[in-house]
């Protein structure tokens, strides 16, 4: 008899320790998250835009809500932020699919083709009928044809492990090749120098090729003259170049 009390008593208390089945059983509270843009189209008003958006979904409570949050204008841009509303964000593979929902983005006046700042990335108009993302890299500027274009350098430049005082000083470049030095720090000792401080800067040879569909791709780089150790450069470009 007393075995048969414990037998119960355990099982007892193993069902009290038992945790929710199921992420939908959970009491989590509803909190505000992103809701990914994924496209971009004027409505038949022409105050309004549609927003195509990417929502959580996998299980109930994923999401709700999909909406605009924060919005105003200025400077004839347009702000947004696009939410929903989700309580198992936090919950560990309850929301593994993906679902979509169209938002709509209503501005007091016309929208008459004006760029759109949604979740801090800028769209603009891309014909009548739809809008395409700015480039991460140019913004809503046309990327320059010419690859040898001062803004790719500086780009390139900025994507280096160097100070971000540092500049690259082209020596050649033909489209398809780029030779140049870049200081790893050009103000080692500080703009204004400091005291004990000797300057010594060290600056590289990089030798770069265009790769598809657009960036410049560090080969090699030399502290030696010429070509460095880049075989399949044309020699014209570096052959006579003295040391960095």
């Amino acid at each position: 008899m007393r075995r048969t009390i414990g037998i119960l008593l355990t099982a007892a208390l193993l069902a009290g320790c038992a945790g929710p089945a199921s992420p939908q059983a959970t009491d989590s509270p509803w909190t505000t998250v992103q809701a990914d843009v994924t496209g971009v189209r004027p409505g038949d008003n022409p105050r309004e835009l549609l927003l195509d958006v990417t929502v959580l979904a996998g299980a109930d409570g994923c999401s709700r809500n999909p909406r605009i949050g924060y919005n105003t204008e200025e400077n004839n841009l347009i702000y947004a932020n696009v939410v929903q509303d989700s309580r198992l964000t936090t919950t560990v593979g309850a929301c593994t699919a993906h679902g979509s929902a169209v938002v709509p983005l209503t501005s007091p006046t016309p929208i008459a083709g004006r760029r759109v700042v949604l979740n801090q990335e800028i769209w603009k108009p891309a014909g009548a009928s739809s809008y395409e993302r700015c480039d991460k890299t140019f913004g809503c500027d046309p990327m320059p044809a010419d690859h040898c274009d001062q803004r790719w350098i500086d780009v390139t430049v900025g994507g280096m492990d160097v100070s971000r005082h540092s500049h690259g000083d082209v020596e050649a470049c033909d489209g398809r090749w780029l030779v140049m030095t870049v200081p790893d720090d050009p103000v080692p000792c500080g703009a204004g120098g400091r005291d004990g401080c000797t300057p010594s800067v060290n600056t590289r040879r990089y030798f770069l090729r265009w790769v598809e569909p657009g960036g410049w791709d560090t080969v090699a780089t030399s502290k030696e003259r010429g070509c460095g150790a880049v075989a399949d450069i044309p020699r014209k470009l570096c052959a006579t170049l003295p040391a960095p």
